[in-house]
């Protein structure tokens, strides 16, 4: 890896950890956990709200939104649609 583009990484990541970005999963219950302790070793905060109640609220207030379209079912897949 060049210089430059470690640079480049390293300076991506002191700017996701000075922000704590707000990241909105909606993803299947197999890897649910893998996304969160990903997202908190970055530096940002993970939610996994994937009620049709709460989806639009939930993705208004967050910085993005990550959808896992691995295992689909009728409940996810209106949230998803809702999110977007």
């Amino acid at each position: 890896m060049t210089r430059k583009l470690t640079d480049r990484i390293i300076g991506m990541m002191e700017d996701v950890r000075s922000r704590k970005p707000l990241v909105h999963h909606i993803t299947n219950y197999v890897t649910v956990n893998d996304c969160a302790n990903i997202v908190l070793a970055i530096g940002a905060s993970p939610i996994m709200a994937d009620d049709i109640d709460e989806v639009e609220t939930i993705t208004s207030i967050s910085s993005a939104l990550v959808i896992n379209i691995g295992t689909l079912n009728r409940r996810t897949i209106e949230s998803m649609v809702a999110a977007g």
